[in-house]
């Protein structure tokens, strides 16, 4: 996603002149095109968040859209204090974006895993919030992030999956059916809809027939696509890598019990868990049942089905 993020920027820095950069403490390499393109609208500033964010803040005041790039964890815990007053209450167009996000830095322990930066932001003012599942679907959001009105935070992956752009690409506010079935609801986000793709025959041979609802956005939020696609099923099923508590799952029982159709719902997330802190990825993520085989057990149980004894089962 980051080679798409800087090519995207390049092209909608070079047609608005209000756009601007500004990094924390990322390689200039990385950078390179974006650097030599503008190299009046390029800020590479250090290991400074809450510098950053009120810096940013400064630029959206006088007319600018800033583009803050940044590891998610810091972004994000480190700078909330300055996220929530100085760019949300303001309702300035600072876009934050967090890469290394869900369990994509788990070589590098808990302070750096961002886990619950979308809980987080739920409670930022006037905070828009952009999950993208592919490389394909960045590119798009990027596209309409210009006029989004106010704050904007969009959750980057450097997982594999990512590079998956098969199905619909999500837009701005819309969510998309990955899958039409007339079983239970499975509503994802991010990269685990791509994910969610890869294990579809492992689901059918398990015995499901599951509808696949992608939310490319948690704000603004497509209520009515989920009350919709809910209002077919008796079982919901919230896949999301992310702690289960304050992302998408609590935000699909709110929006169901709001709506008076609140069915029984499952969510598969993240949890804190020491012994899963440090390590590969990709380890993590099946620990937690959130890719490959595991990823389609987690669902089967979910759904009732029996799993199957020739994929490994993992308990939590």
């Amino acid at each position: 996603m980051h080679e798409t993020l800087i090519k995207t920027l390049n092209t909608i820095a070079t047609h608005d002149r209000r756009i601007v950069f500004v990094g924390s403490d990322l390689p200039y390499n990385d950078m390179k095109e974006l650097r030599l393109a503008f190299p009046q609208r390029f800020f590479m500033e250090g290991i400074a968040e809450q510098y950053v964010v009120g810096m940013a803040a400064g630029l959206a005041s006088g007319g600018l859209i800033p583009y803050v790039h940044a590891m998610a964890a810091f972004i994000t815990r480190r700078a909330f204090e300055q996220v929530f007053i100085d760019i949300g209450l303001q309702r300035l167009p600072v876009r934050l974006v967090g890469s290394g996000c869900g369990l994509d830095l788990t070589t590098l322990g808990p302070t750096h895993m961002a886990l619950e930066d979308v809980a987080l932001l739920r409670q930022v003012p006037n905070m828009g919030i952009c999950i993208p599942r592919s490389a394909k679907e960045l590119q798009r959001l990027m596209l309409s992030s210009i006029e989004w009105d106010g704050p904007l935070y969009i959750r980057l992956t450097y997982d594999q999956a990512s590079k998956n752009g098969r199905g619909p690409i999500g837009e701005m506010g819309r969510a998309c059916v990955l899958r039409s079935g007339k079983e239970a609801l499975i509503v994802s986000t991010g990269v685990v809809s791509s994910a969610i793709y890869e294990v579809e025959e492992l689901l059918v041979q398990g015995g499901l027939d599951p509808e696949v609802l992608h939310f490319p956005t948690l704000r603004p939020f497509d209520s009515e696509s989920l009350c919709i696609s809910a209002g077919k099923t008796d079982k919901v099923i919230v896949v999301e890598e992310h702690h289960r508590d304050g992302g998408l799952g609590s935000k699909v029982i709110e929006t169901l019990a709001d709506a008076n159709i609140l069915r029984p719902t499952t969510r598969i997330g993240t949890w804190f868990e020491p012994s899963l802190s440090y390590g590969a990825p990709a380890d993590a993520a099946a620990s937690f049942g959130l890719r490959g085989s595991a990823l389609a057990n987690a669902i089967l149980a979910a759904s009732g089905r029996a799993l199957r004894s020739i994929w490994p089962i993992v308990a939590e």
